[in-house]
């Protein structure tokens, strides 16, 4: 008995935890021939960073994340982020 109340506990633990999770997979793509500088605000936090020419990275963000090129937002990252390329450059 006790064992089967801790397997259904667990459980309810791992599907709250999945279920509150806001974090989609993003990626960022430069497209130029040149490196550019973005940055990606957090609640609470910037990080300022670049990516080189004809280069992409992966970035786990929350909902209301925020990808900025210079001072123009370009993604705001949503519930339908998951799995979405932002293209930061395509000159």
């Amino acid at each position: 008995m006790f064992k089967s109340v801790m397997v259904v506990m667990l459980l309810l633990v791992w599907a709250g935890a999945t279920s509150l999770s806001n974090a989609a997979s993003v990626s960022t793509q430069n497209k130029c021939d040149k490196p550019v500088s973005f940055k990606i605000e957090r609640k609470g936090s910037t990080l300022s960073t670049s990516l080189s020419q004809r280069a992409s990275s992966s970035h786990s963000l929350d909902n209301g994340d925020r990808i900025k090129v210079g001072n123009n937002v370009i993604h705001t990252v949503s519930s339908s982020s998951n799995g979405q390329t932002v293209i930061i450059c395509n000159k």
